[in-house]
């Protein structure tokens, strides 16, 4: 299961919950239409993560860069990748330490 799809489970659950929740108010009279309060954020939140739930899914929409739709060997070997670029990164940096710190030697040597 890709993340994407687990993002996407979740924001469902949590839209649904929420709209049941503002459902039950209503009908027990918590929540009020005549009198609208800071109550009807609920549904409004609800209705706003189940519009965000299908292009999350999907590896798409505002989440879609927090929560990609690959599976674990893509995302194992752009991990792997990222990895190696960064071993590489600083095997550069740690020779130009060992340059400096050769040459700052030999400097102090010659005086």
């Amino acid at each position: 299961m890709t993340p994407a799809i687990r993002a996407q489970r979740l924001l469902l659950g949590t839209g649904l919950g929420l709209l049941l929740a503002s459902g039950m108010a209503l009908i027990s009279g918590v929540i009020s239409i005549e009198e609208p309060g800071i109550g009807f954020l609920f549904p409004l939140i609800g209705l706003i993560l189940l519009a965000l739930a299908g292009p999350t899914g999907k590896g798409q929409g505002p989440l879609g860069n927090l929560f990609p739709n690959e599976n674990t060997e893509s995302m194992t070997m752009r991990i792997e990748a990222e990895l190696m670029s960064t071993k590489r990164d600083d095997d550069v940096g740690n020779a130009w330490a060992k340059l400096e710190h050769t040459m700052l030697s030999k400097e102090l040597e010659e005086e």
